[in-house]
């Protein structure tokens, strides 16, 4: 059976290598691995999203679907006073997102989740993802609603997604379920959408 990125527990060989991520005036180094999404450096859908997400200066911030957690690697140094709960189902990822992360050990918790079955207690007052989209359409749209569920009242949900992978009808799905959406950025065929909560 192939790994995913969105696989439990990648059974592929161990191939741990030190990337270079500069973004949102950040120069830092990541630890990845054989297993996990984009390993040889850092996507350019997840760099769209970090580079356009305006997040609150405090409050919980949530990285779903983390990966080796760059999204928060980044972010956490632009917003120092923010507290970050990452969540993935890929043990490989998560183990990576702790190393990833240590700088800022006192503010963030690595949890394994699919969605947010791991912190059904927890709302956010951001939520950021860059949905699995190889593991199909139901799953990406779960995503959706359960971030809803978990944004407190004015909270809200950064997604980026291709538009030949679907972010018009991305863009529908989530307008059926928050009262606010607004495509906020485009590059190089990536839409970064965000929903508000009311």
């Amino acid at each position: 059976m192939n790994d995913h990125y969105f696989s439990t527990q990648p059974s592929s060989q161990h191939r741990h290598r030190t990337i270079s991520v500069r973004a949102r005036g950040q120069a830092l180094h990541l630890v990845t691995d054989s297993g996990v999404f984009s390993k040889r450096g850092l996507d350019f859908g997840t760099r769209v999203l970090v580079e356009a997400a305006v997040l609150p200066e405090h409050g919980l911030m949530v990285d779903l679907g983390c990966g080796y957690g760059a999204v928060a690697a980044v972010l956490a140094r632009v917003y120092p006073k923010t507290r970050w709960l990452l969540l993935d189902v890929n043990q490989r990822a998560l183990d990576l997102a702790r190393r990833n992360l240590a700088f800022a050990a006192d503010r963030v918790q690595v949890v394994e989740s699919d969605g947010f079955a791991g912190a059904k207690g927890v709302l956010a007052d951001a939520v950021l993802l860059n949905p699995p989209v190889r593991a199909g359409k139901a799953t990406v749209y779960r995503l959706f609603r359960e971030s809803f569920d978990h944004l407190s009242q004015g909270g809200q949900l950064w997604v980026v997604i291709q538009k030949k992978q679907g972010a018009d009808s991305a863009r529908a799905e989530l307008g059926r379920t928050f009262p606010q959406v607004e495509t906020v950025d485009k590059s190089g065929g990536y839409h970064v959408i965000c929903c508000t909560k009311y």
